[in-house]
């Protein structure tokens, strides 16, 4: 049932309104008629109305005044002016307030009907519509999100930052990718849900930051602190959040680890495409460390007869639940590691020399 409230100083009229019309006839209901806009105000504190119908000039404030306080607090509230004047600038105050309507005295109950009739469809449309962005949202903003990464975060727009509340002011950010190392018994998709609860705790909590669960179930993110007027204290504050993270994924993931890869610091958002690159070049240079080293073990223990993908995977620490899985690190070094073992050391061929015939071709 449409939740409406009437705000006039005029008692007759509070008393008419209330009587003139069939409110639940019409799946309506009249919540509260306020003699005033303090004492609306006052009612807003602990009720939310769907619809408030409002005289304009009243003692104290406005009547519109009301209306820009009210949406501070509901900004989905649909609002229709009532008024003995025909001002202009009402109407125009009006407008900016994204009124459904504003009428002058003495108003009509079958136009008064028609009204409320259109104001309960525009907030039951816009309430559909915020139903079903909730919905798709996490999905929205991992497709919104992977283009970003794909286009190296070089054609930002304003609408992101308002999107995502990112917010520096006169303090420091940073991007981060976060990866874990966790218990072979969880799956793949149970660990993905337990990241992205992770994700919606740490946004909670840091206020103007963000963090999102890739498909390869690291954290990328965007941490800010806008009251950090030095390094050494956004660093501090940095160290902060590190520990808030792994007391998550204690309590969420039962035990596991995390490691953090940062890129430059950020004096502003404009600074974020410069601290995305060079989060990855770091990336890139811990991959080609472990590819040096890889190479170099493989070398050493080459006559080994034992000598299998699995357990090169599981001497780096590149092996979550054997040699398939490689989940405690990210997409780009574990696929790195792979295709390089595939490469160097020939397994196709070494498989049958060695009797590991019962091997597939892609282990």
């Amino acid at each position: 049932m449409t939740r409406i409230m009437f705000v006039d100083d005029d008692a007759i009229i509070r008393r008419n309104i209330a009587n003139k019309i069939d409110w639940r006839g019409h799946g309506w209901e009249l919540v509260y008629t306020a003699r005033d806009p303090m004492e609306a105000l006052d009612y807003l504190k602990n009720h939310e109305p769907d619809i408030i119908l409002t005289d304009i000039k009243m003692p104290g404030i406005t009547g519109i005044e009301m209306a820009a306080v009210a949406k501070d607090y509901y900004p989905n509230i649909k609002f229709i002016f009532i008024s003995g004047y025909k001002d202009f600038e009402y109407a125009q105050q009006v407008l900016k307030l994204n009124a459904v309507d504003y009428l002058t005295k003495p108003v009509e109950e079958e136009q008064l009907i028609k009204v409320i009739e259109k104001a309960e469809q525009l907030y039951q449309k816009e309430k559909k519509t915020e139903e079903i962005l909730k919905e798709k949202y996490p999905q929205l903003k991992r497709n919104y999100i992977s283009k970003l990464m794909r286009e190296n975060f070089q054609n930002m727009e304003e609408s992101f930052f308002k999107a995502f509340d990112l917010n520096i002011n006169s303090g420091m950010g940073i991007v981060g990718f976060v990866d874990f190392s966790y218990s072979s018994e969880l799956l793949p998709l149970e660990v993905q849900n337990k990241i992205e609860i992770i994700c919606t705790l740490l946004e909670t909590i840091y206020h103007g930051s963000f963090f999102f669960c890739m498909d390869n179930l690291q954290i990328f993110m965007i941490y800010t602190d806008s009251y950090s007027d030095t390094e050494e204290v956004f660093y501090k504050q940095l160290a902060g959040m590190e520990e808030t993270l792994n007391r998550l994924v204690e309590e969420q993931m039962g035990g596991g680890s995390s490691s953090f890869i940062y890129g430059s610091l950020m004096h502003s958002l404009n600074d974020l495409y410069a601290s995305y690159q060079n989060a990855l070049q770091k990336i890139n240079s811990d991959v080609d460390q472990l590819l040096l080293e890889v190479r170099k073990y493989i070398e050493q223990n080459y006559s080994d007869c034992d000598l299998s993908l699995g357990k090169i995977a599981e001497y780096f620490n590149v092996s979550g639940t054997g040699p398939l899985f490689f989940g405690s690190v990210s997409y780009r070094r574990r696929s790195s590691v792979f295709i390089f073992l595939c490469i160097y050391t020939d397994f196709s061929v070494r498989n049958d020399y060695y009797g590991f015939s019962d091997l597939r071709e892609y282990q």
